[in-house]
This record gives C-alpha cells, sequence and structure tokens, in this order.
C-alpha cells in the first residue's frame, strides 16, 4: 500500500510489537510497497532489522466474512507458512516470527492486526509477467516443491473456492450500471469508464460461473499453493529465491499458482514431469479470469464506495481504464473453453 492506514494509532502499534515481540524500536520506516497489507521496517535498540506487517482486517474478505473470522483465517494461513518452513523444511518459505506467546499474529485493534517476518536484504521484482524464462522456470521449480508439501499440511491449510473480492459489490452494479457513482474525486470518471463496458463485464461475470461449473471435476485434485506467486512476491536473497506474502495460501487446484506462472506449452511440460500431476487448460483459464475479475470487481467496490485522492486510489484509477481494454481478450479465452 502506497499511504499508511488512515485509521491505526501509532501507539498501538509500538505497544503490540512491544509486548509481543518484544521490539523496542530505535526507527521505524513506511514503504510504500505492495497492495495486500501495510509494511515497514524497524531497527531495534541493538540495530538488527524487522520487517512488520500491518494487515486491514476489512480488506481479506477471501478470508471470511466478519472481522473476527478473517483475523483467524490469517492465523491459519500464517499458521501453514510456518509449518512449510519448519516441518517441510521449505527455506524459501518466507515465514512470520513468533511472538513471546507463540502467535503469529496479534491484533491492534479492532481493525488491525499485526505479524513480524524476518528483515531481507536482497533483490526484488515487479508485480506483472515475469521478465524472462529463467525466473520463470525457477519460480515453476518452487512452485513444484510447494504443491509436493501438500500431505505435511492438509489438515491445517484453509480450502480456496475459485471466487473474487467484491462480488457482491460488481453483481450490485450490473444490475443497475447507470446509476450514478459520487462517493470520492474519481466516481464519476470511474463510472463512466465502467458503465461502458457493463454488457461485456456482465457477459464474462456469467460465462466465469459456466466454467467453474464446467472444470468442477478437474478440480478436485487439491495441493497447497501459493495464490500469488507473480514476480513481485519473488526476492532474490544471498543467491537463491525466496517466496513472500503468504496471506493467501490454500488448498487448491494447483493451477491456481500455474495460472501466473506458465507462458506456454514447454512450461507445462516443465511442471507436469516435475510434479507428477496433470494441468489442467481449462482450469488455468479460469482462474486467470479469477485474477481479472477480482481487479476489475476490486476498483468497482472502491470507486462506488466513498473514498480520498491518494497515492493508492489514484494507482487504481491510472490502472482501470488499460485493464477494462482487456475485456475483448478475456471473453475469447473464455469462449475458447466454453466452445
Amino acid at each position: 500500500m502506497r499511504s499508511p492506514p488512515a485509521g491505526l494509532e501509532p501507539q498501538y502499534l509500538d505497544m503490540a510489537l512491544a509486548q509481543g515481540w518484544q521490539l523496542r524500536a530505535a526507527s521505524m520506516e513506511y514503504l510504500p510497497v505492495g497492495g495486500g497489507g501495510y509494511h515497514w521496517v524497524l531497527a531495534d535498540v541493538d540495530g538488527l532489522r524487522h520487517f512488520v506487517t500491518v494487515d486491514d482486517l476489512d480488506s481479506k474478505d477471501w478470508l471470511g466474512d466478519t472481522r473476527q473470522v478473517v483475523f483467524e483465517g490469517l492465523q491459519r494461513a500464517l499458521g501453514t507458512a510456518a509449518t512449510l518452513h519448519r516441518d517441510a523444511e521449505l527455506q524459501f518459505v518466507v515465514a512470520p516470527v513468533p511472538a513471546r506467546d507463540g502467535e503469529l499474529l496479534h491484533r491492534l485493534d479492532d481493525r488491525h492486526a499485526v505479524s513480524v517476518f524476518p528483515f531481507l536484504a536482497g533483490r526484488s521484482y515487479p508485480f506483472g509477467p515475469y521478465p524472462n524464462a529463467g525466473l520463470r522456470e525457477q519460480a515453476l521449480d518452487l512452485i513444484v516443491a510447494l504443491h509436493g508439501a501438500t500431505p505435511v499440511v492438509r489438515d491445517l491449510a484453509p480450502a480456496h473456492e475459485p471466487g473474487y473480492t467484491g462480488r457482491a459489490n460488481l453483481d450490485a452494479f450490473l444490475l443497475d450500471p447507470w446509476r450514478p457513482w459520487d462517493g470520492g474525486p474519481f466516481a464519476r470518471d470511474a463510472h463512466h469508464l465502467v458503465a461502458a463496458r457493463a454488457a461485456d463485464l456482465a457477459r464474462l461475470v456469467t460465462g466465469f460461473g459456466q466454467l467453474a461449473a464446467l472444470t468442477e471435476a478437474a478440480r478436485a485434485d487439491l495441493a497447497i499453493t501459493h495464490g500469488e506467486p507473480h514476480p513481485a512476491n519473488l526476492m532474490s536473497v544471498d543467491g537463491r529465491l525466496v517466496l513472500i506474502d503468504w496471506d493467501t495460501v490454500a488448498l487448491a487446484p494447483p493451477e491456481r499458482d500455474l495460472s501466473l506462472i506458465i507462458a506456454g506449452p514447454g512450461d507445462i511440460d516443465r511442471y507436469q514431469e516435475a510434479a507428477g500431476r496433470e494441468a489442467n487448460p481449462a482450469v488455468i483459464t479460469l482462474y486467470r479470469l479469477r485474477w481479472y475479475l477480482d481487479d476489475l470487481a476490486s476498483a468497482v467496490q472502491m470507486f462506488r464506495d466513498p473514498h480520498r485522492d491518494t497515492a493508492d486510489t489514484r494507482r487504481w484509477w491510472q490502472g482501470l481504464a488499460p485493464g477494462l481494454e482487456q475485456l475483448p481478450r478475456r471473453l475469447a479465452q473464455l469462449a475458447e473453453q466454453l466452445a
């Protein structure tokens, strides 16, 4: 997130870190990175650095529909990551540091929770497609190892359904697409862009449901998946590749991860040979459409609701028109699988 959380009292964060992890900050620097949480680098009084993450429990609806359920789901996800790192010996899994009481997550207030991770000095990668085949192949090898660790966390990890954030809000918009938006500075222009594409968007939403039903049997063989293994969740540290941001970890079809990595038949063959399991092209398409709809539905929710002009809302606004321009290509991908 580009801006710190407006409703969080800094003293609550200081208190939680001191009481939970015995961390007393000599300095804390906010990092305007990522899209799923708020991050700081904390330098303690001994000069050691730590990576602090604060999660907004209102922004993780894939984990539940109340703050308490989301908190418990996030605890479960972080516990899964810790188990993968410790018991499955997957050193590329960047797991949270336990607090003094052994818990991986502490409440800050009714809306926010905090966790602490090792600080890693290394090379990060920008969000988007994989920049080269070498990095993509390395990431695919990590995913093969991750999927192979499924038995270790089968009874711990949450299960994932191929839904998307903001579905109810998007459905409400499609029922009355020309109802004005007036919740903030980007509302009117965003509404004009999205309403002009409402018919195609409705076709995609309907087709997504059809493809989900069509692939139900193919999605029965579950693996432990990261959920978002795009380049921005990778780091090169001391000559090795690690995978960060495990709040989306879940049991799901392996195609959930593959949809964000593979670029062609060669990548599918590499995965199938190494993992000893098949990848279904229709399920890969389903998860690619899920990711796309998640972005659009999140934008609709943001700009229909009250909002301000911040670095985050401006970033979403700048991405809205290019995202909508992808609709014809996404509909063509859907049609190919439904034919």
